[in-house]
């Protein structure tokens, strides 16, 4: 710091002191010359010393005005370039908290709180100062709000309430019992929810237009974020059933390939085609196709774990990986479930649709290292079921002949005979068996 600006901070320090250093210069200006004219120079010089100071003073006061610009700008700043590259909600909120939570720090008692939209009503996800404790996680159902007032945040309108409780809010207690202004977030059409922010006293001018200016950025950001989720959503997602599409499954599969590498437990592939939907397209249109599509995927995503992953590759073709499998018997379980599932008859308007699976199952081993490879056994195995048309499964990597082999130990009479989970009990996959062999499995069929 250079000499003139310690100088000239000591002065502002001591500023208090001028008044009564002037009245001694007077007082002293008049016991050295006790005259008329000692007099008047005295009060001359008292008047001009307290001048001095009020001008001093005012320029004090606008030094601190200015650096509480200055700091307020910062804070702005910074928030801009930290929220440029947030891609998460909530490190959006805990940011304009933390930034809002400077701009109040000239402000006695004060809070900054952010409530997000949460079903039908608000969370409070993250609060700064004063009480933050007592709010922080609670929940504000959207009927303890005042109509009044919830049309008017939606509205982009920023709200200032004096007192809670004369406002017509409900459950108002010590904690939020205090003067509170509201700024809306929102972008466009999409309301993210609200700023709150509250001090003992009135709000200065200058915190509030600051406080507008967070409000404008923590807005755009929470819009960016949104689009962001939206166009991933969109571009791992297949628009019509919900399910994930090909990009999806590629980086799932690959995940989870990488992890049966370390785990040395295979993943399941199991690849299934609708028999009969063209059929049900020509007859009955495009629409009827995709309802029946919709409901196929909710049936097979009550046919698997909530941790699996179930994937529209196109047209009638799914997609279902199973991880952290003990032995085959496990994949052949989901696959006759699905089966089971999809054979049931699917109700479209006032039609009945019968589209029963051909599904194959392909397991991973250690000669398998690439997502392609085992989509492609699971597809073969999965063409060796549709030859036979209707429901039923097939398990690719086992041996053709009911030759001795890890797999016909565990699973006796494999050729010809039908693989249920009853004849799997206890089998395992075989990492030895010769890579592209197959052998057909029926799924059973129940005795007349």
């Amino acid at each position: 710091m250079s000499r003139a600006a310690t100088d000239c901070m000591a002065v502002i320090k001591n500023e208090n002191l001028i008044p009564g250093a002037s009245v001694l210069v007077a007082a002293l200006w008049w016991i050295v010359e006790p005259t008329a004219r000692g007099g008047l120079e005295a009060v001359a010089v008292l008047v001009m010393m307290l001048l001095a100071w009020r001008l001093l003073a005012r320029r004090s006061a606008s030094l601190r005005a200015l650096r509480r610009a200055v700091a307020r700008e910062q804070v702005l700043s910074e928030l801009g370039t930290v929220l440029i590259t947030t891609t998460d909600e909530a490190e959006v909120h805990r940011h304009a908290v933390h930034a809002a939570e400077k701009l109040l720090a000239e402000c006695p008692g004060a809070r900054a709180s952010l409530a997000a939209t949460a079903g039908d009503g608000f969370a409070i996800t993250d609060s700064a100062g004063e009480g933050k404790a007592a709010v922080l996680g609670r929940q504000v159902p959207v009927a303890s709000v005042p109509a009044d007032v919830l049309a008017r945040l939606r509205g982009g309108e920023v709200v200032r309430i004096a007192d809670m409780a004369a406002a017509g809010y409900a459950d108002v207690d010590e904690a939020t019992s205090r003067p509170y202004t509201l700024l809306p977030l929102i972008n466009g059409e999409r309301f993210f929810g609200v700023l709150s922010v509250s001090a003992l006293a009135e709000l200065p001018t200058e915190v509030f237009q600051a406080l507008q200016a967070l409000r404008t950025q923590v807005s755009l950001a929470l819009g960016s974020v949104a689009l962001t989720a939206e166009l991933t959503e969109r571009a791992l997602h297949d628009p019509l059933t919900g399910l994930g599409n090909r990009a999806m499954l590629r980086e799932r599969l690959t995940a989870a390939m990488a992890r049966s590498r370390r785990s040395g437990r295979p993943v399941g592939a199991l690849l299934l085609d609708l028999n009969g939907f063209k059929q049900v397209n020509d007859a009955h249109g495009h629409l009827t196709g995709d309802e029946l599509l919709r409901v196929v995927a909710e049936r097979l995503r009550g046919c698997v774990r909530t941790e699996d992953v179930v994937a529209r590759l196109g047209g009638d073709e799914f997609v279902v990986i199973v991880e952290d499998l003990r032995s085959a018997r496990d994949a052949v379980v989901i696959a006759d479930r699905i089966v089971a599932a999809l054979d049931e008859a699917v109700t479209v308007g006032r039609r009945e649709l019968r589209t029963p699976a051909s599904v194959g199952i392909a397991l991973s081993h250690a000669d398998v290292t690439d997502p392609d490879e085992l989509l492609r056994m699971a597809d073969t195995a999965m063409y060796a079921a549709k030859r036979r048309g209707g429901g039923s499964y097939e398990l690719h990597g086992a041996p053709v002949a009911p030759e001795p082999s890890p797999v016909a130990a565990a699973a006796p009479a494999l050729h010809g005979a039908t693989l249920t989970p009853s004849t799997l009990r206890g089998a395992t996959v075989a990492p030895a068996l010769p890579h592209g062999a197959t052998v057909d499995r029926r799924r059973p069929k129940l005795p007349v």
